[in-house]
């Protein structure tokens, strides 16, 4: 006996396999997170000045070292840091390509102004639903990942040290 399948079972069959490649596809979304030693894969995130920025087309080994730090404008510990990264970035002209991947919920709607107010050397990505950070596994700002130029994380930390030095941190990469 053969059966001829019904217009709402292959819907029904249809909408099981949506289901199903979401669910994959949820699921590397929310693999583990990046481990030094580990090559970051491309991402793409807006950049400041709109547009898409891949990460193998516009970041990777563009410099020795690429440096991201996950903030919001409103983090005084992510100013401190940013400010470091950028005299460092001024001290090294060409070695240092720095990266502030900006969390605010308003996005360049807050990030610009910041930008504006504050002379950082830093290029700035927009990723208000954070997915940057969580990739890289952190939970809150500010956060630093330093990658190499074959786009191999190098380093990565959460939070903030008054006393921990990031041009420290980043000359012992330079060397």
């Amino acid at each position: 006996m053969s059966r001829i399948a019904s217009p709402g079972s292959r819907i029904l069959a249809a909408g099981f396999l949506v289901l199903l490649t979401c669910l994959s596809f949820a699921s590397l979304a929310t693999g583990k997170p990046l481990e030094v030693g580990q090559t970051v894969p491309d991402f793409s995130l807006p950049g400041l000045e709109g547009g898409a920025l891949s990460f193998e087309k516009d970041i990777r080994g563009k410099a020795s070292l690429t440096v991201f730090l996950f903030m919001t404008t409103t983090c005084s510990a992510c100013y401190e840091e940013l400010k470091e990264i950028s005299n460092f970035v001024g001290k090294n002209p060409g070695k240092v390509d720095a990266w502030a991947v900006a969390v605010d919920l308003r996005g360049v709607q807050t990030v610009a102004p910041y930008r504006r107010a504050n002379f950082f050397r830093v290029k700035y990505l927009i990723d208000p639903k954070f997915s940057l950070p969580r990739a890289f596994g952190f939970n809150y700002t500010p956060s630093l990942a330093v990658v190499d130029e074959k786009g191999v994380l190098l380093h990565k930390k959460g939070g903030y040290s008054p006393n921990e030095r990031i041009a420290d941190l980043l000359r012992t990469f330079l060397k």
